[in-house]
């Protein structure tokens, strides 16, 4: 994974033309989780890092919360 930018503990990655963001889902012990995203929206992520905690909370709503992320 390569790290496109990194805000406020969220991470924007890319791997083999895949875009993803990984943020910290826990409340009381760190938690990772990743969401893959599209190209159009990892685009939106780099001109705003705002639009990285809005798409979280926009797939949240929608029941997507990403896949565990192991280190």
């Amino acid at each position: 994974m390569r790290l496109i930018i990194e805000d406020e503990g969220i991470k924007l990655l890319e791997s083999n033309g895949n875009y993803y963001i990984e943020y910290d889902a826990g409340a009381h012990m760190i938690k990772k989780k990743r969401i893959e995203i599209s190209e159009d929206e990892a685009n939106m992520c780099q001109y705003d890092t705002e639009e990285m905690y809005n798409l979280i909370l926009q797939y949240q709503n929608n029941g997507i919360y990403g896949e565990d992320v192991i280190d």
